[in-house]
């Protein structure tokens, strides 16, 4: 038997709250819930034995990775999520000692350091220092060094769950926990003996323990070589040794984990050709700037974040200058007019203008869309944090929104749709309500009708929600939730009979929903 400890909980409820559950999804709402009655909740996962847990399915969606890319990502049941966070937050010192020391200065990614908010990762190192590290190796002399550029193909969708076991037993004397990580990963995939969650932060240390006898048989055979996830930069003295140190990084991924290389981003390149293509560009020396200056008005401004709200009226002359030398309308726009945008200066300008609720590229995103699927969510969040806009001019971009739904390049994937009707769950500024009943009765997926459920409850449309409770356990656990808490749109009277007609039937998390919709109610009557 293994039960899970207090302060593990603790800590996975904080992660979640403080950082997500992923980078691909929206953060269910279900995580407030568990907050307002975790001293109920968390006794009752106290005393669960994990190594008998019973798993629920992932939510999986197709997202684009690039313009004709697409990447399988993964959102596991909150409670799911908790018990997965506690048992890899118990082991990640043991993990962390397992792999090649920081020191070393050789792997940059998801390095352990967790503090009680929910961290789990070192915030200091991470891409950033891993491309610096590729400048220092290359300062000086560069006559006859090479250097190899290559990343794992389908790195997280491939892991077999044997050789991961295998990375977890030699890590940690916590046999209990391994099992019941393998058992949790053989709950949601089923018969497939291979692939981790896609997204989340736990199967990220999960992915780096899983490679670090790889990177123990580079440097074991002479391998000059940092890593940053499943990028790696190899460097070389000659063409031929940079040759054959990809050919054997490709064996012992074979060998040991059956996984192989992407040809397309597999290249040897001479030092000066390195620096031109992947370090030196102008307009990664623009980056280089932007983010200098930036992280400078942050700093005066003595913001916590780097995506705190700014008010620009309220900043001084100077700081008003800072952000104007930014251009990052111009710089925005000036991407879009490239056959391919550099997606990272994308992100930038709308993360920027987002906390800025600077409008003035939500034109050239409606017409450049199809270039601009790989940032969708970045586009919704761009669009949600416009504070400044008219209700009418908002009203508009409700619309604009859901039509999108209808013929568009983004209506093909759910994971677009969810996203888009994300806009209209926790708000009613976006106006458009008369469209959601239609749209949920054309709607297929489950992530979208989730979200019109919550959409129509935001928007009262209580004629919906007034016999819901006779088909409540058709709806799917994640639709179902939704429809628990939307149905607080009813009148007191109304919802307070409807929740005591179905609680007996409901589960542990269902009732933390009901719990946290009595408190925060859709509709105040």
């Amino acid at each position: 038997m293994l039960t899970l400890q207090k302060g593990s909980l603790n800590w996975a409820l904080k992660h979640a709250l403080n950082f997500g559950d992923t980078d691909v999804f929206p953060v269910p709402f279900e995580y407030q819930a568990l907050d307002l009655d975790w001293q109920s909740v968390r006794p009752e996962l106290d005393s669960v034995n994990v190594l008998e847990w019973p798993t629920r399915p992932p939510r999986t969606l197709l997202s684009p990775k690039a313009k004709f890319g697409f990447r399988a990502i993964t959102q596991l049941d909150p409670i799911d999520f908790l018990i997965f966070s506690s048992l890899v937050y118990d082991i990640s010192g043991d993990l962390e000692e397992r792999r090649i020391p920081i020191q070393s200065e050789v792997v940059y990614s998801y390095r352990v350091q967790t503090n009680v908010e929910g961290q789990l990762f070192n915030p200091s190192i991470g891409y950033r220092q891993f491309i610096e590290q590729c400048q220092t190796k290359l300062v000086g002399d560069t006559d006859g060094i090479y250097v190899a550029t290559t990343d794992i193909s389908d790195f997280y969708s491939r892991i077999y769950h044997h050789r991961l076991e295998n990375a977890l037993r030699a890590a940690t004397t916590k046999t209990s926990h391994v099992n019941a990580i393998m058992g949790l990963l053989s709950g949601w995939n089923g018969t497939e003996t291979f692939g981790i969650p896609v997204g989340c932060a736990p199967s990220r240390l999960l992915a780096e323990i899983t490679l670090s006898d790889v990177d123990e048989a580079l440097l074991a055979n002479g391998v000059d070589f940092i890593r940053f996830n499943d990028d790696y930069r190899i460097f070389a003295s000659s063409e031929a040794e940079a040759y054959k140190h990809i050919a054997f990084l490709a064996e012992i991924l074979f060998r040991n984990h059956g996984l192989s290389l992407q040809p397309q981003k597999t290249g040897i390149f001479t030092a000066d050709s390195f620096i031109r293509n992947f370090l030196s560009t102008p307009l990664d020396r623009e980056m280089d700037s932007l983010h200098e200056r930036f992280q400078e008005l942050i700093e005066d401004l003595g913001l916590e974040s780097w995506y705190e709200e700014i008010d620009y009226d309220d900043l001084s002359p100077e700081q008003q200058e800072i952000v104007d030398t930014l251009n990052l309308v111009e710089l925005f726009r000036e991407e879009l007019d490239k056959a391919e945008p550099d997606l990272p200066v994308i992100k930038f300008c709308l993360r920027r203008l987002g906390q800025l609720g600077d409008d003035g590229v939500v034109d050239d995103i409606f017409e450049n869309l199809e270039s601009l699927t790989p940032v969708f969510s970045e586009i919704i969040n761009y669009l949600k944090s416009l504070r400044y806009l008219h209700s009418d001019r908002r009203s508009q971009l409700g619309a604009r929104l859901l039509d999108l739904l209808e013929d568009s390049i983004v209506s093909e994937l759910a994971y677009h749709r969810m996203w888009i009707l994300d806009v209209f769950t926790s708000t009613r500024e976006w106006d458009n309500e008369g469209r959601f009943v239609a749209l949920y009765n054309t709607e297929l997926h489950q992530a979208g009708r989730r979200k019109l459920i919550l959409a129509m409850g935001r928007a009262q449309q209580t004629h919906w929600f007034q016999f819901q409770w006779r088909s409540l356990f058709d709806h799917p656990h994640w639709q179902r939730r939704a429809v628990l808490a939307a149905a607080s749109c009813m009148p007191g009277d109304a919802r307070r009979h409807w929740y005591r007609s179905v609680e007996p039937q409901l589960d542990l998390l269902e009732k933390a929903v009901v719990k946290w919709a009595k408190q925060n109610p859709f509709s105040q009557g």
